[in-house]
């Protein structure tokens, strides 16, 4: 199948898990993981990509960053406007598919946020995620990526597609350049040691 035709690429298929609420990747509030990172880097600008229901989104607005949330789904944005109004936080809301992304936020960006996007795509499309992120940041700028899960093989299917570190080394090599690396003790419960954080720097 063409990975444009997978349905999993679809604003819809993520629609429907939200209303149906499959929506097992919600945390129902903020990471701890970036709830520490916010504090730790220099303020700046910031693209959260499937930004989900905004928890993390509004984690860094209320530390002072400038961000930008991206998702395709109503569900998403709705929630999104709503946590940051009841922080009373600004956030830029982009309705789009993150491979669809307007050319006027290439370059913008000091930090892209990183978490249960990239399992969520097809992997077909990795490399392109690759190129959308790197396209985002400004020279220099970095992605602060907690990626998961690294206990499920990828034959297994998905979403969410299994990852290995040795697949985002082999991915991202060429174009960053890897600042740190942990498996976070600060990841929640049920994620522990199922997930890495890495900081790469765009070359």
């Amino acid at each position: 199948m063409d990975a444009m035709e997978d349905p999993v690429n679809t604003s819809e298929f993520w629609e429907a898990c939200y209303e149906s609420e499959m929506d097992g990747w919600d945390l129902g509030g903020p990471t701890p993981v970036f709830q520490r990172l916010a504090l730790d880097f220099p303020k700046g600008s910031i693209c959260v990509i499937g930004c989900g229901r905004g928890y993390d989104a509004v984690t860094f607005a209320k530390q002072g960053f400038d961000v930008t949330a991206v998702d395709f789904t109503d569900n998403a944005m709705l929630a999104t406007k709503k946590n940051a109004e009841e922080a009373n936080v600004k956030i830029k809301l982009v309705k789009e598919d993150i491979f669809n992304l307007p050319e006027i936020l290439h370059y913008s960006f000091d930090y892209v946020m990183e978490y249960t996007c990239f399992c969520a795509i097809s992997p077909l499309r990795r490399f392109e995620y690759d190129r959308l992120v790197w396209q985002l940041l400004k020279p220099n700028g970095k992605l602060l990526g907690l990626f998961l899960p690294l206990d499920k093989d990828l034959e297994e299917g998905g979403p969410p597609w299994g990852v290995t570190k040795e697949e985002l080394y082999k991915l991202f090599t060429l174009h960053w350049e890897l600042v740190s690396e942990e498996m976070p003790s600060d990841s929640i419960s049920k994620r522990i040691d199922r997930e890495t954080l890495m900081i790469w720097k765009k070359k």
